[in-house]
């Protein structure tokens, strides 16, 4: 069988990405963003199939910077090339962007956290209710075989019990699916076993689409004017280039969930250039959780607080930046390499692995965030409206702040 290129995708208009992904923005607090992305493009818009989207969740993992993020960047790319992915990824962080920075600056006035604390209480339960729904969905697109069920599991072990990190979950995970790969080859019990949990007599057989090299140039002259004119920007003051500098390497570099990378914003933003003290820290982090977007937003907070609005701008740039210019170099490569049989088999074992790892995710959020029964009662509450009814996610979230506002101030 020989895949056939999807052209639906080459109809979406700009500002309908434009649209679709500020929703996707406003309505997704941390993982719950891959639930929202999922219901948004794949069931109701169906410009993506289960499996398309997928493995653009595998590409978000394998380079470094926020995975949702990423995973944004991917699907704008996908559906208009580089103007697609610079819409998508613009449009999600606005909301993320502009809250952060209004928020930054009412505290930087007053300095009350006490309705903040409030707000963060009830949300933080509700993003929990979200989140379960996110992974659950998740789980069962990409864990449908007794293969990658080991992979989940595997995943979830060497996260939460052996406490490694992402870059051995992603070595395990591809070195299994390689195994699994080789036996399905050589082993014909192994193969009647995966051919069978597919629903099919034998592996269908997919034909690599060509690689469009005149568009591939063209967006690598896009991403070399977009570096060079962010490098312009940082090199104003040396205050920009520390911003630039700091923040587009733990970007490029560091691997995982914003989480993982908390430990190198606060050695940066409060060891080695004293922008922000230890207490704004946390004040950053809890500002980050009780807004929509990833919570690596927490530069938007530090370069407001070192410089301003254009700190803010710079910060979130170099943050975001090197993502950004990898996928938009790549998602043509991967694409193709994803239609070869082997290798799709071995991006579905990484997304089992890394589906696994939210689990451990979900724990820590679980421990940390529902301490009494009205924080259970609002997750809860969250997962079954969202999961159970057609309420739209921005609405719960709406509501779920005005109530906990009022709940948590009575309390």
């Amino acid at each position: 069988m020989t895949a056939k290129p999807d052209t639906r995708l080459d109809k979406v208009s700009l500002l309908e990405i434009l649209v679709t992904f500020l929703r996707i923005g406003a309505a997704s607090f941390s993982l719950a963003a891959l639930g929202e992305a999922k219901k948004l493009l794949v069931q109701q818009k169906k410009w993506f199939s289960d499996e398309d989207y997928l493995q653009g969740v595998a590409l978000s993992q394998l380079i470094p910077g926020a995975p949702a993020f990423s995973l944004m960047t991917y699907l704008g790319y996908r559906l208009r090339g580089f103007w697609g992915a610079m819409i998508s990824a613009c449009s999600y962080m606005l909301p993320a962007f502009l809250l952060m920075v209004l928020l930054t600056h009412l505290y930087q006035i007053y300095g009350d956290l006490d309705l903040l604390s409030n707000l963060f209480t009830g949300l933080g339960a509700l993003v929990v209710g979200l989140v379960v729904n996110t992974v659950l969905g998740l789980w069962q697109s990409g864990v449908k075989s007794r293969q990658n069920l080991l992979l989940a599991v595997m995943g979830f072990a060497l996260i939460y019990f052996a406490k490694l990190n992402i870059y051995w979950i992603l070595l395990s995970a591809t070195l299994l699916s390689i195994t699994f790969i080789i036996l399905a080859r050589y082993s014909s019990w192994w193969k009647n076993c995966m051919a069978a949990e597919r629903g099919i007599k034998q592996q269908q057989r997919f034909t690599p689409q060509p690689i469009n090299w005149q568009k591939q140039f063209i967006t690598v002259g896009w991403v070399t004017a977009l570096t060079a004119g962010a490098l312009v920007l940082f090199c104003q003051n040396e205050v920009y280039m520390n911003l630039g500098k700091s923040f587009s390497s733990i970007g490029g570099l560091v691997f995982g969930s914003g989480y993982a990378m908390l430990p190198f914003f606060q050695e940066a933003s409060v060891d080695r250039f004293a922008w922000i003290t230890s207490r704004e820290f946390t004040v950053a982090l809890a500002l980050a959780l009780v807004t929509p977007g990833p919570i690596t937003k927490i530069v938007t907070f530090v370069g407001y607080k070192a410089a301003g609005l254009p700190g803010a701008l710079v910060a979130t740039t170099a943050m975001y930046l090197p993502s950004f210019c990898v996928l938009n170099l790549t998602t043509d490569l991967y694409r193709r390499a994803g239609q070869v049989t082997a290798v799709r088999m071995l991006i579905k074992g990484v997304v089992a692995a890394f589906i696994g790892t939210l689990w451990a995710v979900v724990i820590r959020l679980t421990t940390d965030i529902l301490v009494d029964i009205p924080t259970v009662i609002f997750a809860l509450a969250a997962f079954a409206v969202q999961r159970y009814t057609r309420i739209d996610t921005l609405w719960i979230i709406i509501a779920g702040a005005v109530l906990s506002l009022i709940v948590f101030n009575v309390l």
